[in-house]
């Protein structure tokens, strides 16, 4: 029986890289998408490796279409590529806001419109594909200093949403998993106070939030667990 194959978008470290070593483990074939090199030599563990910056239109298209063309078969796409950075609005330069934003946001919309007809012939060929969205609780959550990376975060759970009730008569299902504060080096370097300095003895770690896409995904072909939020155990609000 042909392997069940998964694309990680924005997979080279944090989350995705989790993800994508979890699915390894798991026997998926894995395809990790990214803009940089990823932090380890995934195609040594068995992992295929295709680097595209996913804010580039053309490219992103070109990449990713051959992709699914190439693999034959995909049952998953995880889009946990990103990069909004914290800080008083007032302060920043407007083009890097929208620019920020874009970041978040456009990522989601072409990783997903580019790769979705592979996941609906997956949906038909073996009974369902999925589509999960990395979000964070900023989108519901008001931060100090994270107003695009709210905005941004409510954006990709609007999205996830609502691709969830316009693919499901395809068999594709959608869900956005919304986290807490995540202890990669993405957040490292766009820290915000009022989440650190609340949780920072225990954080949730990537390969929490790993195991908990990765369940979703082995839910029974009837079932689509949506809309989940991730919080520490120490975490007392969302």
């Amino acid at each position: 029986m042909t392997a069940r194959s998964i694309v990680v978008a924005g997979g080279a470290s944090g989350i995705g890289l989790a993800v994508a070593r979890q699915a390894l483990a798991e026997g998926w074939r894995t395809i990790v998408v990214d803009r940089q090199d990823p932090l380890e030599d995934i195609n040594a563990l068995g992992a295929r490796f295709v680097r595209c910056d996913l804010l580039e239109a053309e490219a992103a298209r070109v990449t990713l279409e051959g992709l699914a063309r190439d693999e034959g078969r995909l049952d998953a796409l995880v889009v946990s590529a990103g990069g909004a950075m914290n800080g008083h609005f007032a302060l920043r330069d407007a083009e890097v806001l929208v620019e920020e934003f874009s970041t978040d946001t456009h990522t989601v919309l072409r990783a997903v419109r580019y790769l979705l007809p592979a996941l609906q012939a997956g949906a038909r060929d073996h009974g369902v594909s999925d589509v999960v969205v990395i979000g964070s609780i900023a989108g519901s959550t008001a931060f100090e200093e994270a107003v695009v990376y709210g905005a941004a975060a409510a954006a990709r759970h609007a999205l996830g949403e609502q691709l969830r009730v316009e693919l499901r008569e395809d068999r594709v299902r959608a869900r956005t998993i919304a986290t807490g504060y995540v202890e990669t080096p993405l957040t490292a370097r766009r820290s915000i106070p009022a989440v650190t300095d609340h949780i920072a003895l225990a954080p949730l770690t990537a390969q929490d939030v790993a195991a908990v896409v990765h369940h979703s995904l082995n839910a029974p072909q009837d079932v689509n667990v949506h809309d989940m939020v991730l919080v520490p155990t120490y975490q007392g609000w969302a």
